[in-house]
């Protein structure tokens, strides 16, 4: 009787002691699942709003386009001036084209093929065919006579004679045409004045009138 007595006892502890071990891990069951859903959770929850300097910057940038905004509508209600009937708008004046100065020698266009003298009124320059837009000079391939040619050829030469003179800029004369084919009509200058001037000063040229003058007779 004191066996069976004995042996209930130790299967009540057993049990007890198993019973106590499934209670004592049943809180960390339940921490381990709370921290799970709180993570799928926060996984989940929607993009609050921006904190920090990012926040800062996104109130800076809206409030710049707001105050863009505000500075629109207040020149679009500012009254325009309107223009008088029969009054122009006022155009922008274009800027003449200048090629770079040039101040070293100048050369009869023989084999030389730039900074050159085609003629009295004609050069080559920075790699283009330029003609004196202001001077019409007598021509030497095309002269209608002897005494137009051998002044064409003093014209020439004495057109190399002034360019070396010194530094040159040149100036495009727009709508002034083209008078020779393929030589942009420009203004050679020195100074300020017109080198062209100086050869009909001295009898060499004449001033330009749209279209070369014949000098026979």
């Amino acid at each position: 009787m004191a066996k069976t007595t004995k042996r209930k006892k130790r299967t009540g502890a057993r049990r007890s002691a198993a019973g106590g071990r499934k209670g004592g891990m049943a809180p960390w069951y339940v921490l381990g699942a709370s921290i799970v859903g709180g993570m799928l959770y926060m996984d989940n929850m929607p993009p609050g709003p921006e904190k920090g300097a990012s926040a800062v910057r996104t109130a800076s940038i809206e409030r710049k386009d707001k105050d863009s905004r505000k500075a629109e509508r207040r020149e679009a209600a500012l009254p325009r001036p309107k223009l008088a009937v029969g009054e122009k708008k006022a155009e922008a004046v274009p800027v003449p084209e200048a090629l770079p100065a040039f101040s070293g020698k100048w050369f009869i266009c023989t084999t030389q093929t730039d900074y050159c003298v085609l003629d009295g009124s004609t050069i080559l320059y920075a790699g283009r065919k330029v003609r004196l837009a202001d001077i019409d000079v007598p021509a030497i391939d095309k002269a209608r006579c002897e005494a137009e040619r051998l002044r064409g050829g003093d014209a020439k030469l004495r057109l190399r004679e002034i360019l070396n003179e010194g530094n040159v800029t040149l100036v495009a004369a727009h709508g002034a045409g083209a008078g020779k084919t393929g030589a942009a009509p420009h203004l050679v200058l020195r100074g300020g004045q017109s080198v062209g001037h100086r050869l009909v000063s001295e009898g060499l040229a004449r001033p330009w009138k749209g279209q070369h003058q014949s000098w026979c007779g």
